[in-house]
């Protein structure tokens, strides 16, 4: 049962023929725009992915030709969404060679974790002992990566892998 029995209003009169505006259903028909399917755009991040990584792309080759890359696309499609990491493993080249010797072989790896988010791994693979690896690293983080690093972000992570 309703105590209060006499109706309620803010106070607030409404002029004639407004009041009921307010209530009438909405029947017209709502008018949409045509669904239009998505192109990348010249400009932005995708766009410049797609003018960086294009077929035969140079950048892409130099660093194919330093790095060993999995059989996947993840590797191509991180350094495509992340353009500031193909020119930095690059530079990093020579320093890494300088640590970890002119025969060290080095691959990249972007696996997803448990959470979903992805980084690049440049491993060192290394077939000497834990302690050798460790110092190689060591020197190069002292002599290149530290003073580096800021351009990668959290994107990047120099390791290695016994063999």
């Amino acid at each position: 049962m309703n105590a209060y029995q006499q109706p309620q209003s803010s106070g607030s009169p409404w002029p004639d023929g407004t009041a009921g505006l307010l209530y009438r259903p909405f029947r017209e028909k709502p008018q949409w725009s045509e669904p239009q399917q998505f192109r990348p755009s010249s400009v932005g991040v995708w766009g410049q992915a797609a003018a960086v990584f294009s077929g035969g792309d140079a950048l892409m080759g130099k660093v194919r030709k330093h790095y060993v890359l999995p059989s996947d696309s993840s590797v191509v499609r991180f350094l495509s969404e992340h353009q500031t990491l193909p020119p930095l493993l690059l530079e990093a080249v020579p320093h890494l060679r300088s640590c970890f010797g002119a025969q060290a072989v080095f691959s990249l790896r972007a696996p997803i974790d448990d959470s979903g988010s992805q980084a690049l791994y440049a491993v060192a693979i290394w077939p000497g002992s834990v302690r050798s690896v460790r110092e190689a690293l060591e020197h190069f983080d002292e002599t290149w990566w530290i003073q580096n690093s800021q351009t990668a972000s959290v994107h990047l992570t120099f390791t290695y892998e016994l063999v």
